[in-house]
């Protein structure tokens, strides 16, 4: 391929770096994203592409230290946390201030958090918030308040006023005072330090973005009409307090970060902000990174081959890592399809006949071609230390079982399973596992399927939607405990894309959550798994590697697998 050949050798003095040598240490750097943004909304997000932006232009009470993998002070200068593990008090840094010079007060995190647990936010991360006292109880409360608007039986600028009242009085999210946030957990959560450095527990400027708001007449719920604010893209509204403040950003263009003068830490900030190039094709990032253009290539897709030609290349430019993710395929779970269906899906034996029909050797041998760790797990083994996966639980490839499990549920040779599909999004090479697995079931099992691609956004619309029968998909580990992974598929999760539900598995993680001693706890997490590898709503295909293409000068990149970066800390060198 072009791309590639060129790569290896530029026209030019050092053909291992890319971008125009330079003697400035305060360099402007750019890397490439593959898609457009979904949002740039902290309580939002969950897309990696969105949270790459949202951590350069925020920063939370605590962050990562990268070179041990500790938290360390941010927004917060310090914190105490009250011997029952119940009450974490973070004091404010004085000097913390927003982009416009406000200074960060406590409310501001009350604020945001506050928003995060709003039903009408429909965040898929508001669970998240459920360790905090009270936080699930409102949750409920609110979203039957709606409901009761929508009937009629409330009258919805009052009820809203009544939803901050009740907040304030019942969720132990507290502003002691400007520069005092007191959290009160339901019970002890030996992760939660990890959670306020997460996106969705960022801080949001309250008194720039609480202006825009209104409330529905007919829903009741809190909105930000498109003709009143475009407040995420636009730099003169836009308010943050991380390290970067917004100066441009062009739709499917590129978007352009600069430093925040008001950054507490400005001085230790190691380059002169973040250029975001919006390309959708791999090839063509890789030209713009040998002509200079772009310095740092995260998206290059691990599911196509162009990925094992980059890797075979041996170049000094490629860092491969391992990935704290899992690939897999979704199987919607719900009693009947979008069309009205009955699901044959619903059946755990036909999803189970798919899973073990699906070769996961010959994908990482002969489609990616990157030799991943086929996965017989949704939980990554080995990266979290504590944690004994259930691989005995996995799927191996048995045709004869599948066969045997696709009669059983009344489908034998196939005949009668039909409109089933794939669904997957465009520009990442997810065609080409899609096709092998295509091929196999067919030749196999004799199951027909459909192949289904969308463009990115579009993609994830259907697939909270679930308007999908299968869909590829994938899931990174927000922070290091087992509950990041396992709870995606509680029945009510903000992350459930594909309506699977199991009593059992929800009391695993309920009891998990509040088990005190360290190795029961994950013994629970263990047993919730192997329920959701008995049960198949998903079929894990492969565990992910990290892949990188990057400038050798850059410094501060810090690969590791939960894809951690501190962009603020990177660097590039001269010559």
């Amino acid at each position: 391929m072009l791309a590639l050949g060129t790569l290896a050798g530029c026209e030019r003095q050092d053909p291992t770096s890319s971008g125009p040598v330079s003697d400035n240490a305060k360099a402007v750097l750019t890397f490439a994203s593959s898609t457009e943004h979904h949002y740039l909304d902290p309580q939002k997000i969950s897309w990696l592409h969105d949270f790459r932006v949202a951590e350069l232009l925020f920063t939370p009470l605590v962050r990562w230290s990268l070179t041990d993998m500790t938290l360390e002070p941010a927004a917060a200068a310090k914190w105490e946390i009250s011997d029952d593990q119940l009450t974490y008090t973070f004091h404010l840094r004085p000097d913390g201030k927003w982009s416009n010079g406000d200074p960060v007060t406590a409310r501001d995190f009350v604020y945001a958090w506050r928003r995060a647990l709003l039903p009408d936010m429909a965040a898929d991360y508001s669970q998240l918030l459920y360790c905090i006292e009270g936080a699930q109880a409102f949750f409920e409360w609110r979203s039957n308040q709606i409901q009761q608007i929508a009937q009629g039986k409330l009258n919805a600028d009052q009820a809203w006023q009544q939803a901050i009242k009740r907040f304030d009085e019942t969720v132990a999210i507290k502003a002691g005072d400007d520069h005092t946030l007191v959290v009160k957990l339901a019970s002890p959560t030996p992760y939660f330090l990890q959670l306020c450095a997460f996106v969705t527990f960022f801080p949001v400027h309250e008194a720039s973005l609480s202006k825009l708001e209104k409330v529905s007449a007919s829903t009741g719920m809190i909105e930000y009409p498109a003709e009143v604010t475009n407040y995420w893209s636009d730099p003169a509204q836009l308010v943050s307090n991380g390290p970067y403040m917004l100066k441009s950003r062009r739709f499917r263009r590129d978007l352009e970060a600069v430093p925040n003068p008001h950054y507490f830490d400005r001085d230790k900030v190691a380059n002169g902000g973040w250029i975001e190039v919006i390309s959708t094709n791999p090839q063509t990032q890789l030209i713009e990174f040998r002509q200079g253009k772009i310095d740092w290539l995260p998206d290059i897709p691990t599911v196509s081959p162009l990925a094992a030609d980059l890797v075979n290349q041996k170049l000094p430019t490629v860092h491969v890592s391992p990935a704290a993710a899992t690939y897999f395929y979704n199987f919607n779970c719900l009693p009947t399809l979008p069309d009205g269906r009955k699901n044959p899906l619903a059946d755990a034996r036909v999803r189970r006949a798919l899973s073990l029909a699906i070769d996961r050797q010959t994908i990482v041998d002969r489609v990616s071609r990157l030799g991943q760790p086929i996965a017989r797990t949704f939980i990554p083994p080995g990266v979290i230390k504590e944690y004994q996966s259930p691989s005995d639980a996995g799927h191996d490839y048995n045709i004869e079982l599948a066969r045997q499990l696709l009669a059983e549920a009344g489908y034998p040779g196939g005949k009668g399973l039909t409109g089933l599909s794939i669904l997957y999004n465009t520009g990442q090479g997810h065609e080409n596992p899609a096709q092998q697995i295509k091929r196999t079931w067919e030749e196999t099992l004799g199951v027909v399927v459909e192949l289904e691609a969308y463009e990115s956004k579009r993609f994830s619309e259907l697939l909270k939607g679930k308007q999908y029968t299968i869909s590829r998909a994938s899931w990174f580990g927000d922070y290091i405990d087992p509950s990041t992974f396992l709870d995606k598929f509680q029945t009510d999760g903000g992350n459930n894309d594909n309506g699977w539900s199991n009593t059992q598995y929800d009391a695993l993680l309920r009891q998990a959550a509040v088990e005190l001693d360290p190795a029961r706890r994950m013994t629970l997490f263990t047993q919730a798994e192997t329920i959701l590898l008995n049960e198949a709503p998903i079929a894990p295909i492969f565990q992910y590697v990290n892949l990188d293409v990057y400038d050798t000068r850059l410094k501060g990149m810090s690969d590791n697998p939960w894809k951690l970066r501190r962009l603020d800390l990177v660097s590039r060198s001269g010559r």
